[in-house]
């Protein structure tokens, strides 16, 4: 019985020649980083040859490991599959890859590596610049052309830190976003930022996306809080680490201390507006609501088309008793369309969304509510949309039993709202034992 298959687990997993990388496991070829259709076993042959170059591969041995006996295979067959390979690879005379040794069989030419070349380094680089651009525009679709970039980088290089981490980031700024279902961004985010830690331990995007998980996948807040100084350390200017510790000290009620860190911090750091929003909700949290109010207030003013500070402006104004006032501001939020010229843009429309059916039940416009609601019971046929809508809603509604069953569903996706129960002012008539919200899981291996 001749062989049919090829061996592919003794193949380095990825090859590299020219501008192409060759991911043996995953049967995919790339050009510098964009996919390029083959047949499996047009992949099967190019794989073959790429795994023996310089060497004359006679027809008789490359049908042999390509067809099993009862396939029904010719010389023709083998150069027809030679020359589907050889249009993959854009091959030519001037730049030939596969040349045919008359009346023996083909030799591939190219160089192969297992590490990509320096020329293709510079491209991996230049994906992942234009990845961090689109990463930076915090919109649905600028978050999927970033994780684009950086997959295309991987594709050329799949040891690339900067790639790995990016990706990781990535993924974890749309679960932070509620753009998909945060549990299995978080968990690809994780195992991604580990692979670029272990490549080059002063990942910081890599150790922010591993405080993230740390925080909304496995809520263990200590470990967060060390990773959140890590990041800190690693680069004082980076504004997600900034935020970060901060942020983590909130969640566990440690106010004052979130509030002394912001103010110990130098005064260009300080005066971003996630910095100064963050400080206001350390009061707001707190329960200085009037103090929260007015610094949320300000925020609002200083920045009018910052939806982070908004959001939680119109939360600060319910609990002042202004409903009418914070349901004009939740309306504004989440019916504002996305603007490119807006600057590290934070999406809150879907917060914005719950504390707006929250308020239309409290203030007795029951048909809005209960319309806002199946608006959404019917866009969630077709996309995510978090369980914190609907168990804002139902909190709104007095409906306690309906909100508990979407606050466990907030626990299963990993919604970081989930994160927030311990603090959210909205939350406390619910009466939750904070105790056991969270219980610390083991991490994935």
């Amino acid at each position: 019985m001749r062989p049919s298959g090829m061996g592919l687990q003794r193949a380095p997993r990825i090859f590299y020649f020219g501008p192409f990388s060759l991911d043996a496991s995953a049967e995919r070829l790339f050009r510098r980083g964009s996919p390029i259709h083959l047949t499996s076993k047009a992949f099967r042959l190019l794989l073959l040859f790429v795994s023996k170059p310089g060497v004359t591969l006679r027809t008789q041995e490359i049908m042999a490991t390509l067809w099993a006996e009862d396939e029904h295979a010719t010389e023709q067959t083998l150069r027809q599959h030679v020359l589907l390979v050889r249009h993959a690879l854009e091959d030519n005379v001037a730049e030939r890859y596969i040349v045919s040794e008359y009346g023996c069989g083909y030799r591939f030419t190219g160089k192969v590596t297992e590490r990509p070349s320096s020329y293709m380094a510079v491209i991996v680089d230049q994906y992942c610049v234009a990845a961090s651009e689109f990463q930076r525009s915090s919109s649905p679709a600028g978050m999927l052309a970033a994780l684009h970039m950086y997959e295309r980088a991987l594709s050329i290089d799949h040891s690339s830190a900067n790639a790995l981490g990016g990706a990781a980031l990535t993924r974890i700024l749309m679960a932070d976003f509620q753009y998909d279902r945060p549990r299995e961004l978080l968990e690809a985010a994780q195992r991604q930022a580990e692979a670029a830690l272990l490549l080059r331990p002063d990942c910081i995007d890599a150790v922010l996306a591993l405080c993230k998980v740390s925080l909304d996948y496995f809520w263990d807040f200590e470990r967060a809080l060390r990773l959140a100084q890590r990041a800190a350390d690693i680069d004082p200017t980076n504004r997600i680490a900034a935020f970060m510790y901060p942020w983590i000290l909130i969640l566990s009620s440690r106010f004052s201390e979130a509030i002394d860190f912001i103010d110990g911090l130098p005064r260009a750091t300080s005066a971003l507006n996630v910095m100064v929003t963050c400080r206001a909700l350390a009061t707001l949290f707190s329960g200085d609501y009037d103090t929260g109010r007015s610094e949320l207030a300000a925020a609002s003013r200083r920045w009018p088309d910052y939806w982070f500070a908004r959001t939680f402006f119109g939360l600060a104004l319910i609990l002042v008793g202004h409903e009418r006032d914070a349901l004009r501001i939740f309306d504004e939020v989440r019916l504002s369309a996305y603007d490119p010229l807006v600057g590290n843009q934070m999406n809150a429309r879907y917060f914005a969304e719950g504390y707006a059916l929250y308020t239309r039940f409290r203030l007795g416009d029951v048909v809005a509510a209960e319309a806002g609601i199946e608006r959404l019971a019917r866009l969630s046929e077709s996309q995510f949309i978090p369980a914190t809508i609907f168990a804002l809603a139902e909190i709104g509604r007095r409906n306690y039993g309906e909100a508990q069953k979407y606050i466990s569903q907030c626990r299963d996706n990993r919604e970081c709202w989930y994160t927030h129960l311990g603090v959210d002012p909205l939350v406390k008539e619910l009466h939750l034992d904070v105790a056991n919200l969270y219980q610390p899981t083991r991490p994935a291996s």
